[in-house]
């Protein structure tokens, strides 16, 4: 069992659902600061424009970038706890730019929240 992760375009969202985080580095256009709850836009959570660029010069290098990724963000569990906490609470909506194909960054967000998660639901089964 696990929580669904929506994945939803920043562009032309004026309502975002209540357990919705933006993720994108920047504030987007059109997009009021009072449309996210206070703490709901993570901009340093997304992997750098730098290792996004060198993945997208060799489509072929995406098992390597999500090591790397994955590895900065274990490092770093500050820039994703909150996310995994509005899973554990049930929902949970990543508002985005671009477009969420199998080798986007978001995609790569996505995964690595979803073993997370199984991995938090599995320590707390064994306790």
């Amino acid at each position: 069992m696990g929580i669904e992760i929506r994945l939803e375009r920043v562009e032309g969202c004026r309502n975002p659902p209540a357990g919705a985080f933006l993720v994108d580095s920047k504030w987007p256009r059109g997009l009021p600061r009072s449309a996210l709850a206070a703490g709901h836009w993570l901009p340093r959570v997304m992997p750098t424009d730098e290792l996004v660029a060198w993945m997208r010069l060799q489509p072929l290098r995406w098992t390597t970038f999500c090591d790397i990724y994955w590895a900065d963000m274990g490092n770093n569990p500050a820039r994703w706890l909150p996310l995994l906490k509005a899973m554990e609470q049930g929902e949970l909506a990543l508002l985005h730019s671009g477009e969420p194909d199998e080798h986007s960054p978001v995609m790569a967000l996505k995964a690595f929240l979803q073993q997370r998660y199984r991995e938090r639901q599995a320590e707390k089964a064994e306790a």
